[in-house]
């Protein structure tokens, strides 16, 4: 008799807490089944960055003049990990203005690590000051995407920085942009693919050098493979 009262004893549950056990399983079989599982780079075609950028356009050349980019290594093994393929090209022009592009691409840009690893992080991990010169957006021409603007400081060479994300063809910023992207995707069940992009220059005037920067990538944008376009810029 005492068998049978334990077994039918969760029949004495409160009716709320019966209905409060239903919904979290309910909501973790939800969750389960809503879970991206598609790579979308998968059914991309096969991306190379190194062929992603021109040699020359616009007045500005590849500078291959100058030593390679050195990373602290502990930043450069994390690079490794975070990211499927990276890229770091300097441009320099007939006024001998210096660009310097980073292009990072990641097959999962719902991974928290992609997220974590932004330009703020990476140049304080190096040694540099950084102080954030907040939101703003780069005027393309044929259209306005958003970006972080810093700046870098180490041995009083000041380095204003622009930079954003892109989640396959959609250009957004870190934060609850990059987010709602991210869910967008994650409802069609993709896990996207995408791109942080950083520019930097040297001078001690900020503004000239983000306006700078903004002609820039403009004249890039143009220059790249109009199929490739979205990939780094998103669409207009």
């Amino acid at each position: 008799m005492a068998i049978a009262e334990n077994n039918h004893r969760w029949y004495k549950l409160p009716a709320a807490l019966l209905i409060a056990v239903a919904l979290m399983l309910a909501a973790l079989g939800a969750s389960e089944w809503l879970k991206p599982k598609r790579l979308m780079a998968d059914e991309l075609p096969p991306l190379d960055v190194k062929t992603l950028l021109p040699e020359q356009f616009a007045g500005w050349r590849v500078d291959r003049s100058g030593p390679p980019v050195i990373f602290d290594p502990t930043v450069e093994a994390t690079l490794k990990q975070v990211y499927s393929q990276t890229l770091n090209v300097t441009y320099v022009n007939g006024r001998g203005q210096s660009m310097m592009l980073a292009l990072a691409y990641g097959k999962n840009q719902n991974s928290w690590n992609t997220a974590a690893h932004r330009p703020e992080f990476c140049y304080r991990a190096q040694g540099y000051g950084v102080q954030e010169r907040g939101r703003g957006r780069l005027d393309l021409g044929s259209h306005q995407i958003p970006v972080n603007r810093l700046a870098a400081d180490r041995g009083g060479l000041n380095e204003p920085i622009t930079y954003w994300v892109t989640l396959h063809d959609s250009a957004a910023t870190p934060g609850i942009s990059r987010k709602l992207q991210q869910i967008r995707y994650g409802l069609q069940g993709m896990l996207v693919d995408g791109f942080l992009v950083r520019i930097s220059s040297f001078g001690p005037d900020e503004s000239e050098q983000f306006n700078l920067q903004q002609e820039f990538m403009r004249d890039l944008q143009r220059a790249v493979a109009p199929d490739q376009r979205p990939r780094l810029f998103g669409r207009s």
